[in-house]
């Protein structure tokens, strides 16, 4: 029963450290790989039954894996804690916010709609809307998370969307994170057993995820 719960954490952890990777990625650089965030999006409108596997997809999350593994094991890279915290701390507050909390849930709906007529779940005009949602919603309950990197890629309008949609998504896997018995605690005394379950579904996936 423990190997379980620590996947499921290695998973929604691994999911919004991946998030972190991509907002950094587009912030900096102007752009990320749809592959990096696709699982993303999909864990953001799909539905949870209780397995973070059938939500994401182990293999699709492989690049958050190895990154779960870095940061509980070298907390090497500040930046990337800083906003993980952050995300944490967003979707605290989203909690004690029903109303908005009703909000997202119409507005993620909406976003399936247009996936499903898109055909695509990454289509810009998908992410534009689920960027728009955060806008109206995660921003209005200030304060707003800083998003650090270049002027001319944080002034795009597709990439400013994209960010917010990843913020979003890294929200989504923070609240799969605790509902897996995730928290302050888990990463303070269980950091070792979370490494350990990334590093076995690391070992399990094939060799280029």
């Amino acid at each position: 029963m423990k190997e379980s719960k620590y996947r499921q954490q290695a998973l929604t952890l691994a999911a919004l450290m991946q998030a972190v990777r991509c907002v950094k990625e587009v912030a900096f650089e102007g752009r990320t790989e749809a592959k990096l965030y696709r699982p993303l999006i999909e864990g953001l409108l799909g539905e949870y039954t209780g397995d973070a596997d059938n939500l994401y997809g182990s293999e699709g999350l492989a690049p958050g894996l190895r990154r779960v593994v870095e940061q509980l094991e070298d907390l090497r890279d500040a930046e990337t804690t800083r906003y993980a915290a952050n995300i944490f701390h967003l979707e605290q507050r989203l909690m004690k916010r029903p109303e908005v909390l009703s909000k997202i849930g119409e507005g993620l709906q909406q976003a399936r709609q247009k996936a499903d007529y898109f055909g695509d779940i990454t289509h810009i005009n998908v992410i534009q809307s689920l960027g728009e949602l955060y806008s109206q919603t995660i921003s209005e309950m200030g304060p707003r998370l800083l998003v650090q990197g270049e002027q001319e890629h944080l002034e795009n309008s597709d990439n400013a969307a994209l960010i917010r949609a990843l913020l979003l998504s890294g929200i989504r896997a923070a609240s799969l994170w605790r509902e897996s018995g995730g928290g302050r605690i888990a990463l303070i005394f269980s950091r070792k057993h979370i490494a350990r379950a990334s590093r076995e579904i690391l070992k399990s996936l094939p060799e280029q995820a």
